[in-house]
């Protein structure tokens, strides 16, 4: 079988068990911890560094986020009041966030390779592997977004794209190969970890677009931006999951060609 034929099985075969383990489930239920640590996280931010934190993370969300939803983040950073029982809060809803968002990344990995949870030493690994990778992934979001507002308009946005699937693919790599009992090394875990880095900077390039239309698409202010951070963090979840179920498929394959 020629390589293209090749290609367009390993293709299919991924759209099939994409379907057959309904990856869109778990990530709506990731997108939806993640919607819902958005809120903790600005408190947190707000009680560590204080008002002057209000401008840096107005720039560097300014090409990922509408102008409404900026001012919505705005509002939440500057407000003081309450500042202890918001604290306590947001740090309550981060934890129980970060553990399901951790059990679900589990449960796909099971799901997918047909294996069983690991014993609690083995998930504790897992927790800081999920956790780092998932932050170091966000981290990378923002600093690209960063770079799209302190490069010189001289330097073309794909500079900025190309640091963010650089970076993402690196950071995503132990999301990829530690939950995991079936890839042998790193490696093999880089094609998953490269499909989830395209996947999110073709994401972060078309929110660019509509925030530099936003006015021209906007509409029900609030309840877009609602709509569209909602949609933006379910695709980033599917892309996700998605790369599980490449590094599964491409396993299965290579093991099925090894004892042929």
């Amino acid at each position: 079988m020629s390589r293209p034929d090749t290609a367009v099985e390993t293709v299919r075969a991924v759209a099939a068990s994409s379907y057959e383990h309904r990856i869109q489930y778990p990530a709506a239920a990731l997108a939806y911890y993640a919607f819902a640590s958005l809120l903790p996280v600005l408190v947190l931010l707000l009680v560590a560094v204080g008002k002057p934190v209000v401008e840096p993370v107005r720039n560097a969300t300014a090409h990922f986020l509408t102008p409404q939803a900026q001012q919505l983040v705005s509002r939440a950073l500057s407000n003081s009041t309450g500042k202890a029982g918001a604290t306590l809060f947001a740090v309550v809803v981060l934890v129980w966030n970060a553990a399901n968002v951790t059990a679900g990344f589990e449960t796909v990995v099971a799901r997918v390779e047909d294996a069983a949870h690991e014993s609690a030493g083995g998930r504790l690994v897992d927790v800081v592997a999920v956790l780092g990778s998932v932050g170091l992934s966000v981290a990378a979001v923002v600093a690209a977004s960063t770079l799209f507002v302190l490069l010189p308009s001289a330097v073309p946005a794909a500079a900025g794209l190309g640091f963010l699937f650089v970076a993402l693919s690196v950071v995503l790599l132990p999301l990829y190969y530690v939950p995991t009992s079936e890839l042998p090394s790193p490696t093999a875990a880089l094609p998953g970890a490269v499909t989830a880095a395209l996947g999110w900077t073709v994401l972060l390039a078309t929110l660019r677009f509509y925030i530099a239309n936003a006015a021209a698409y906007a509409v029900f202010g609030v309840l877009s931006v609602v709509l569209l951070v909602l949609t933006s963090l379910y695709l980033a979840a599917v892309v996700i999951m998605l790369g599980f179920v490449v590094n599964a498929t491409l396993s299965a394959e290579t093991t099925a060609a090894s004892s042929a």
